[in-house]
């Protein structure tokens, strides 16, 4: 007949050693009294920044309105020109007209790029006063 022995029979553990969790808390609790007396010793400031006066923006000297349409078909001022030839156009008008400031009237269903494009055209141009608008289909 085979021998059956208790002393290998599985059991449940049902306590929890808290040493471990107490050696754990005493080493946090020496680490935050050691350092707290040195982050108040050590604080460093950084000296403040200067800053600028604020500088009043002449208003342009004269307006002029470049709508981009939806086909991006391009008036400016109320003429039609040709995209390729803009940039030129652009150039010429910020030479005879210093301050010069141009309303850009984007279709609002042309994507991000098409405005970003057109405003590094005016910045080419050297056209730094200018406003964004976005319109609907033109009547």
């Amino acid at each position: 007949m085979k021998r059956h022995s208790n002393r290998h029979q599985l059991r449940l553990i049902s306590e929890i050693s808290l040493i471990p969790l107490l050696d754990l808390v005493l080493v946090l609790l020496f680490v935050f009294l050691l350092a707290a007396p040195l982050l108040k010793a050590v604080r460093v400031t950084a000296p403040p920044a200067p800053v600028p006066p604020p500088v009043a923006a002449e208003p342009p000297s004269r307006y002029m309105s470049l709508l981009v349409n939806k086909d991006l078909s391009v008036t400016l001022n109320g003429a039609m020109l040709a995209r390729a030839d803009l940039p030129a156009s652009l150039k010429k008008l910020a030479q005879q007209h210093p301050g010069l400031g141009i309303e850009v009237r984007m279709h609002h269903d042309l994507p991000v790029q098409k405005l970003v494009e057109t405003m590094r055209m005016l910045e080419a141009a050297g056209i730094q006063k200018t406003a964004v608008t976005t319109h609907a289909d033109e009547p």
